[in-house]
C-alpha cells in the first residue's frame, strides 16, 4: 500500500471553441413579428403609460409635451449635444466631484442588441433571469449603483436603467465564451438619450466582474484608439499566490487591461503587465487534485482518457444556480464534465447497523431547533438601501414613460429636511429579514436558513410539535433559559449549544444513541467551519447565511484543479512563476511610491501594485514580512478571525465493496464510554471518519474519502499514516464486516503542516467583529488583499476566493484609472435630443455642423420605419395580434393556503414566547405547508378539483388563442403583401441589408449550461 502527500501533475481542461454573441439569422418575416410584439402593447391609462417607442424614428409630436429626464436647470435643458458637458467622478463612498469632459459619441443604433423576434415579456424574462444568475437583484439597484447614480437619475428612471443593465447581463450569460463589447451593451438602450447611462452601466458591470470574466475572449471594439506618444512604461502588478483568488485576479486584470488599453495609451503609457508568484511547484492553492495510479483497480466505463485523481482540498461545487461564477467557468466556458452528487445519505451507528431514519429525523429536528435558539444571539445586520424599479413594467419588458424632474438625491434630501423626517441613510431601506436555521446540508455541513423569528416557540411546545414525548411532569410551558449563559464573556457557539442540549434533557428523554446522532450533526457543522464549534463566535458563526447558491452539489470529473488550470491557460497563458516563495513585501501605505516583492530564492521584483492572496493561516503565522508592518486595524482583524483545519483520509481500492447507490454515508462515533450522556465526552471523537464520500464517479476508480473534522482535523497533523489508515479501515469494517481489504493506495492530507496554507479555511473566531471580513478586504496603500478570508458573503469557499479575486482586480483598476466618469446630465432631455440625428450617430463633415447618418445606419432606419408603417397598416385593418391568455396557478396547495391563511396564522401564535411579536409571513407559509401535508384527502379534494377546473379552462383558452394567432398571421401576411404591392415596397441599393436588420442579437433563453437529465445518470458501471 502506497502513501502519497504531494503531486504537481496538472489537470486537463476541455475548452470548446469560442463563439460570437451573434445568433443565427431567422426567416425574413420574423422582423415583422418582433415589431408586432414591441409595438402592440400600450395602455390607455396615462397613469400607467409605458414607452417602448423611445427610438427617435418615432419622435414626439411636440417638444413642449415631452418630460424632463435627468433633472437640470430648465435654462440649460436645450444644450446641443456637441457642447462639452459636466461629468462626475464618483467614488461609492464619497460624494461626487464634478469635472468637465467631452461627452462620448457612439456609433450604435438603439435597440440593436434587443432581439426583434422575441416577445417583450419573453425578452424581459430572459433579462431578469440573467440578473438573478449574476448575483444581482433584477428589480433594484445594487448597493454600489445607488451612490453612483443617486445624483443623476430619478426614481422613475430606475426602471429604464435596470432594463438596460439586465439586458447587458443577458448578452453575457447567453454566450460567456466571448466578452460583451461596449457597442453591444449600449445597443440595449431603446433610446439614444440613454446611451451614456448604458455606457456607465457597462463600465460598472465590467469593472466589478459581473461580465467578461473568466476564460472569455476579450471582445473587439469598433472604436479606434487615438494615437498617442507612449512616454512611460506600463505599470506592473504582482499577484502573490496562484490559487483561485490569485488566478481569478490575474486573469481579470489581463482582460481589463486589454479592454482599457485605449485609456492607458491616452495617458501616455503602455497597458500594465501582470506577474503571478506561486510558492509551490503547482497551481491551484487549496484546490488540489492529486493524481493516483489506477492500474491495479477496476475502472469506470467511459473514463478512458480522463485523469484519475482525488480531491485533497476544495471538492464540492455547492450549486450552479443563482449567481455562482463557477457556473460560467465550469459549464459556460471550459465545458468541464461534472457529476451531480446524490443527496441521499445513510447513517450507520457505531455498531454498524443503519440508524432508524425516523429517529435520525427526530434528532436532526432537535439539533436544528438548538441552532435556531442560539441564533437569537447573532449579529443583526444593518438594513441596506433598496431603490427599486417598477416590477410590473420590467416584467413586461417596458421602460417607464414618466421620467420625473427630481433626482433620487434631491428627493431624499428634501424629505430629510422635513420636520421629524428620517435622515437620508434611513430612507428607502430594505425590510429587515431575520434568517433562522431550518435544516442542514449533509454534503457540506452548512445550515439552510429561511426568514423567520428565532426561538419563537417555547421549547417544550416545540419539542412536542416535532414529535418528542415530554418527560413526566413537564408541560408545554417549559422553556430553555439561555440568556444568562449567552451573556458570559467567553461564550461561544459551542458552549451555548452544549448548554441548550443539556437543558433539553430536562424536557425530553435523550438516549446515548440520540447523543451520538446529535454529535454527528455537530461534527458536520465543524466540517463546514474547519474547527471545533467551541472556537466559533456565537454572534457571527453563520455570517454568510442567506448567500447560498441553488442547484445540485457537483464535483468535476477528472479533478477540480482543471478550473484553476483553465484560468491559467485561456484565452492566453498567464505569466506565472512557480517555486517563488515570498518572504517579504515592501509597499507604500500612501500608494505614491513603488512596491517590491522579495522571494526566498533571492529573486526580487519591482511593482506598482501588489495583490496578496496569502492565506489567513500564513498571515497568522507571520511567515511573510510586510514593510512597513501592517496597520493595527488589519492585524487585529487577522487575529480575531478563525482559521482551522480539515483533513482527509483517501483510500483507493481494487474494487468497490460498499453500497455504490450512495455517494455519501455517515458513521456515528462513540465517546470513551459508549453509553455516556455527557455532551463534553463526545468532543474529541465525533469528527473522526464521521463522513464518507464515494468519489468513484469522479475519480474513475473505486475510491472512498473520509473526513477528519473538528479536533480530529488537528490530531491528523501529528498522527502516523499507518495509524490513520488503520483507524479508517476499522470504521469501514464496523459497517461492512471483515470483507473490507487494505487499500491499494492511500492519501492523507495535512493542510496545517503546509507552509503555504497553514490550515484549510477561515471561520468566525470567538472574538470576531461583524466587519472583520470587510476589514480584511481593505487595501493598505498599493497593497491589495484577496482570498476567501476577505469575503463575508462567501467565506471558506472556492467560489468566494474567486469572487475576491475579481474584487481585487476592480480595486487595482480603480486605483489606476480613477472612478467611473459620469456625464452630467446623464440622460439627455427629450428637448435636447430632438436636435440630434435619428439614431444619435454623430459623424460631422468638415465645415458642416449638421450630424449625418452613416449609409448603413440610414438604410437600417428606413427598414425600421418601413416595418413600423406596415404593422400599423395591418393593425388598422384587423386589429392587434391576439394576446396570450393569462396563465393560472392551477395549484391545489396555493388555493388551500390562500383559503387557510388565517387558520395557519392562529396556529403559529400557539405556544409563542413572550416578546416574539406576531408570526411573519414565512412562518405562516411554513405552517400552511404543514397543514396541507397533514390534511386528509377529503379536505384536499375541493382544492384539487378547483385546480383541475382552472387548468381545463386555461387549456381551452390556450387552444382558442393559438388558432386565433394562426388566423391573424395569415391575414396579416396577405394585408402586408397587398400593401407593398400598392406602391409601398421598400427598395434598397443592397437588399441583403434588409435580411440582416436587427439580427445582431437574437432571443435565446438565458442558458444555465445544464446538461440533460441523462447526463446526471448515476447508473454507472465499473469495468475490469
Amino acid at each position: 500500500m502506497d502513501y502519497d502527500m504531494d503531486s504537481s501533475a496538472p489537470a486537463s481542461v476541455l475548452q470548446e471553441g469560442s463563439e460570437s454573441h451573434q445568433e443565427q439569422d431567422p426567416p425574413v418575416n420574423s422582423a415583422l413579428l418582433g415589431f408586432q410584439e414591441s409595438l402592440r402593447k400600450s395602455f390607455a391609462s396615462s397613469a400607467s403609460a409605458l414607452s417602448d417607442l423611445s427610438d427617435l424614428s418615432s419622435l414626439p409630436s411636440s417638444p413642449s409635451s415631452s418630460k424632463a429626464t435627468t433633472p437640470i436647470n430648465t435654462d440649460d435643458s436645450k444644450e446641443p449635444l456637441e457642447v462639452p458637458l459636466q461629468t462626475t467622478k464618483l467614488d461609492t463612498a464619497v460624494p461626487p466631484a464634478k469635472t468637465t469632459t467631452a461627452r462620448q459619441t457612439f456609433n450604435v443604433r438603439p435597440k440593436v442588441s434587443i432581439p426583434t423576434d422575441v416577445a417583450p415579456y419573453d425578452y424581459a424574462h430572459q433579462c431578469i433571469a440573467a440578473a438573478e444568475h449574476s448575483r444581482l437583484n433584477p428589480y433594484a439597484l445594487h448597493q454600489e449603483e445607488y451612490p453612483m447614480l443617486r445624483e443623476h437619475i430619478s426614481h422613475a428612471q430606475v426602471t429604464t436603467y435596470l432594463n438596460i443593465r439586465n439586458g447587458i447581463l443577458r448578452l453575457w450569460t447567453n454566450n460567456p465564451r466571448i466578452g460583451v463589447a461596449r457597442e453591444e451593451a449600449i445597443g440595449c438602450a431603446k433610446d439614444p438619450r440613454w446611451f451614456d447611462a448604458a455606457n456607465v452601466c457597462y463600465e460598472w458591470l465590467l469593472r466589478r466582474g459581473y461580465i467578461n470574466y473568466g476564460c472569455a475572449e476579450v471582445p473587439s471594439s469598433k472604436t479606434r484608439p487615438k494615437k498617442a506618444e507612449l512616454r512611460r512604461r506600463g505599470k506592473i502588478v504582482v499577484v502573490i499566490g496562484a490559487g483561485m483568488a490569485g488566478l481569478g485576479c490575474a486573469r481579470q486584470l489581463e482582460a481589463l487591461f486589454q479592454q482599457y488599453a485605449c485609456q492607458f495609451q491616452e495617458m501616455g503609457e503602455e497597458p500594465p503587465r501582470v506577474v503571478v508568484l506561486e510558492g509551490r511547484s503547482r497551481i491551484g492553492g487549496r484546490v488540489y487534485s492529486r493524481a493516483v495510479d489506477g492500474s491495479q483497480c477496476q475502472r469506470l466505463i467511459g473514463f478512458q482518457g480522463k485523469r484519475h485523481s482525488v480531491e485533497c482540498g476544495g471538492m464540492i461545487i455547492t450549486g450552479f444556480e443563482r449567481g455562482n461564477p463557477l457556473n460560467i467557468l465550469v459549464r459556460g466556458q471550459m465545458a468541464l464534465p461534472y457529476y451531480a452528487l446524490r443527496p441521499e445519505t445513510t447513517l450507520y451507528d457505531s455498531n454498524g447497523k443503519a440508524v432508524d431514519p425516523n429517529r435520525d429525523l427526530l434528532v436532526e429536528k432537535l439539533y436544528n431547533d438548538c441552532l435556531e435558539r442560539v441564533s437569537d444571539y447573532k449579529f443583526k445586520n444593518p438594513p441596506s438601501k433598496l431603490i427599486e424599479g417598477n416590477k410590473d413594467l420590467m416584467d413586461e419588458g417596458r421602460d417607464s414613460a414618466s421620467e420625473g424632474n427630481k433626482t433620487i438625491a434631491h428627493v431624499e434630501e428634501a424629505m430629510a429636511a422635513m420636520p421629524q423626517a428620517p435622515p437620508v441613510s434611513e430612507q428607502s431601506l430594505a425590510p429587515q429579514v431575520n434568517l433562522v436555521p431550518v435544516s442542514t446540508d449533509r454534503a457540506t455541513g452548512k445550515t439552510h436558513v429561511e426568514p423567520g423569528t428565532a426561538a419563537a416557540l417555547k421549547a417544550a411546545y416545540k419539542a412536542k410539535q416535532m414529535g418528542w414525548a415530554l418527560q413526566e411532569g413537564v408541560t408545554e410551558d417549559h422553556d430553555l433559559e439561555l440568556d444568562a449563559a449567552a451573556k458570559g464573556a467567553d461564550t461561544t457557539l459551542g458552549s451555548l449549544m452544549d448548554e441548550s442540549i443539556s437543558q433539553y434533557r430536562n424536557i425530553i428523554e435523550l438516549t446515548a444513541q440520540d447523543y451520538r446522532l446529535m454529535n454527528w450533526h455537530i461534527a458536520n457543522l465543524e466540517y463546514s467551519n474547519a474547527t471545533n464549534y467551541n472556537q466559533l463566535s456565537l454572534s457571527g458563526w453563520d455570517i454568510d447565511a442567506g448567500n447560498e447558491w441553488e442547484g445540485k452539489h457537483t464535483m468535476v470529473v477528472g479533478g477540480y484543479q482543471s478550473v484553476p488550470w483553465g484560468l491559467a491557460q485561456y484565452p492566453s497563458q498567464l505569466n506565472i512563476r512557480k517555486d517563488k516563495a515570498v518572504k517579504k513585501v515592501i509597499y507604500d501605505p500612501d500608494a505614491k511610491g513603488a512596491a517590491r516583492v522579495e522571494c526566498e530564492d533571492g529573486m526580487s521584483i519591482e511593482a506598482d501594485y501588489v495583490v496578496s492572496t496569502i492565506p489567513l493561516g500564513v498571515l497568522k503565522h507571520g511567515n511573510v514580512e510586510f514593510n512597513p508592518p501592517l496597520p493595527s486595524w488589519k492585524t487585529d482583524a487577522i487575529g480575531r478571525l478563525g482559521y482551522g483545519i480539515l483533513n482527509k483520509i483517501i483510500l483507493v481500492y481494487q474494487e468497490a465493496f460498499w453500497d455504490t447507490s450512495r455517494d455519501i454515508f455517515g458513521v456515528l462515533r462513540n465517546p470513551p464510554s459508549r453509553h455516556s450522556l455527557k455532551q463534553s465526552e463526545y468532543t474529541s471523537q465525533r469528527g473522526r471518519c464521521f463522513q464518507w464520500f464515494n468519489v468513484s464517479n469522479t475519480s474513475g476508480i473505486p475510491v472512498l474519502l473520509a473526513l477528519m473534522a473538528g479536533d480530529a482535523g488537528f490530531d491528523t497533523e501529528h498522527t502516523k499514516n499507518d495509524d490513520l489508515v488503520g483507524e479508517a479501515t476499522e470504521v469501514l469494517r464496523s459497517v461492512y464486516g471483515g470483507k473490507v481489504p487494505q487499500p491499494v493506495h492511500a492519501v492523507v492530507t495535512r493542510w496545517g503542516s503546509d507552509k503555504f496554507a497553514r490550515g484549510a479555511y477561515s471561520s468566525a473566531g470567538p472574538l470576531m467583529k461583524p466587519d472583520d471580513y470587510d476589514t480584511m478586504a481593505r487595501s493598505v496603500g498599493n497593497l491589495i488583499f484577496a482570498g476567501e478570508h476577505t469575503t463575508g458573503t462567501h467565506p471558506a469557499t472556492v467560489h468566494g476566493a474567486y469572487l475576491s479575486g475579481l474584487r481585487a482586480a476592480s480595486d487595482v483598476l480603480d486605483a489606476m484609472l480613477g472612478p467611473i466618469q459620469i456625464p452630467t446630465p446623464l440622460i439627455i432631455p427629450r428637448e435636447t435630443s430632438l436636435h440630434s440625428s435619428a439614431n444619435a450617430v454623430k459623424r460631422k463633415a468638415p465645415g458642416n455642423d449638421r450630424a449625418r447618418l452613416s449609409p448603413r445606419a440610414s438604410k437600417q432606419a428606413r427598414i425600421e420605419a418601413h416595418e413600423i408603417a406596415s404593422y400599423q397598416h395591418i393593425v388598422s385593418k384587423i386589429g392587434e395580434r391576439p394576446w396570450r391568455p393569462q396563465k393560472v396557478a392551477g395549484n391545489a396547495y396555493l388555493l388551500y393556503s390562500k383559503a387557510n391563511f388565517e387558520a395557519a396564522r392562529k396556529r403559529c401564535e400557539e405556544g409563542r414566547r413572550p416578546g416574539k411579536g406576531k408570526p411573519n409571513p414565512n412562518e405562516v407559509r411554513v405552517m400552511t405547508s404543514k397543514m396541507w401535508k397533514e390534511a386528509p384527502p377529503e379536505e384536499k379534494s375541493p382544492f384539487e378539483d378547483q385546480a383541475r377546473d382552472q387548468k381545463k379552462v386555461y387549456g381551452e383558452k390556450l387552444r382558442e388563442w393559438e388558432q386565433a394567432v394562426k388566423d391573424w398571421d395569415i391575414k396579416a401576411l396577405g394585408i402586408r403583401q397587398a400593401w407593398e404591392a400598392d406602391g409601398n415596397r421598400l427598395v434598397l441599393e443592397d437588399d441583403s441589408l434588409a435580411d440582416s436588420f436587427g439580427r445582431e442579437r437574437r432571443g435565446q433563453k438565458v442558458s444555465t449550461y445544464a446538461e440533460s437529465d441523462s447526463s446526471d445518470s448515476n447508473d454507472l458501471e465499473m469495468e475490469d
